[in-house]
């Protein structure tokens, strides 16, 4: 016997199929020397039982069988999805083609004539099995890594339901946070603007600067409570779009900074080209966006400086626009500006409040009209925001 002993032992179940004793004799010993499982049938019926108790890795199927013939057999083995994948070699006395033509057609992986050679016989059942062994080894893990992708998928579904629990909590407490901000806030603002107005007694210069101050201080919170809420809660899809004139809101927004402008000493210009057209938009959601803009460039701006908003045609768009001359950006802030919380001077000694929200509302505002925010500057020269919206026809 040929032998090649540093080959890994190779550990598998192969049913013999014959109606002579002899034969299956023979066979058994020659596959119990390799160290094989061997099960035997005299017939095709007992065999296809055998099957799917037996779990063979291979069958050696004799073409010539009492009742259903050895081509019927293998046929019904490859056409049975639990054992498509058992490779059948078919062991035939005659050496002509024709029952190797029907054997193929039947889906028989390999062919031995008899009287076959153990040499013979052994490899070419060897290297099926490693063939099986192989392909039970990639089925196994398809069937580890279908499982782990199936849990996998239920511990992101569990952990997407949680955040939607989680996100839900978030929008009630924004709601009642802001809620308790607001009002006391609104107390404290109208107390405060009625003290800085002299109708609750005269002021000393001292007195009326720190209500100054103060008012400063109130109105700043009030914009950061406001920012928090709007973004968090913002539903574009609840947005009114409809034909509003730009000059409206621009001079509405202009009217509503003119004191903060004014102690700064920084001047505001509306520039509007002629015969501008109304826009498709939302009043609210442009107004906001404006009012962070122009915030944005009163307050990092320097004093004295002048601040434009230009309004015009911008092919079959309107463009708005908002330019400073303060600091500037570096090219690698443009982009990071957008994102919530993010602060171009993060210290804690910075000059400009705020949380960093605004101009994140500010794109997803834009967006929701289907246009976005573009940012043009130069360190040391100023910036320019702008964004376009739809013409009214």
């Amino acid at each position: 016997m040929l032998s090649n002993q540093s080959e890994p032992k190779l550990v598998a179940t192969v049913l013999v199929v014959d109606d002579e004793p002899q034969n299956l004799e023979v066979l058994q010993g020659f596959l119990h020397l390799e160290g094989f499982t061997v099960l035997t049938a005299e017939d095709g019926e007992t065999a296809l039982l055998a099957l799917p108790a037996g779990r063979p890795d291979l069958v050696l199927l004799d073409v010539r069988l009492p009742g259903l013939d050895g081509f019927e057999v293998c046929r019904r083995i490859k056409n049975n999805p639990a054992t498509a994948f058992v490779p059948v070699v078919m062991v035939t006395a005659l050496q002509g083609t024709q029952e190797r033509v029907r054997g193929a057609a039947a889906g028989a992986d390999e062919f031995l004539t008899k009287p076959f050679d153990h040499t013979e016989l052994i490899t070419r059942v060897k290297a099926l099995l490693r063939i099986k062994q192989y392909h039970d080894q990639v089925t196994t893990a398809n069937t580890d890594l279908e499982r782990r992708v199936s849990e996998r998928t239920a511990e992101l579904e569990r952990a997407l339901a949680e955040l939607r629990g989680l996100d839900h909590l978030k929008s009630q407490f924004i709601t009642n946070v802001s809620h308790e901000l607001r009002t006391p806030l609104q107390h404290v603002k109208g107390y405060i603007d009625l003290l800085a107005d002299g109708a609750m007694g005269n002021l000393t210069p001292k007195q009326a600067e720190g209500l100054s101050l103060t008012q400063e201080a109130v109105e700043r919170l009030e914009k950061v409570v406001y920012d928090i809420v709007d973004f968090s809660t913002l539903d574009e899809n609840a947005l009114t779009f409809e034909p509003i004139y730009l000059l409206d809101v621009c001079r509405s927004v202009i009217n509503l900074y003119t004191a903060m402008a004014n102690r700064r000493k920084v001047s505001i210009t509306l520039l509007m080209a002629n015969d501008l057209p109304l826009v498709i938009a939302d009043r609210v959601a442009v107004t906001r966006v404006l009012q962070h803009l122009l915030d944005n460039a009163i307050k990092f701006g320097p004093a004295n400086q002048v601040v434009q908003i230009q309004v015009d045609k911008h092919g079959e768009r309107v463009r708005l626009a908002v330019r400073d001359h303060g600091p500037g950006l570096a090219p690698a802030e443009i982009d990071r500006i957008f994102d919530v919380f993010y602060q171009v001077d993060g210290s804690a000694t910075r000059k400009a409040g705020g949380l960093g929200v605004g101009l994140a509302l500010v794109r997803k505002l834009v967006r929701a009209h289907g246009s976005d925010v573009t940012v043009s500057s130069e360190l040391g020269k100023g910036s320019t925001f702008a964004f376009d919206l739809e013409a009214a026809a």
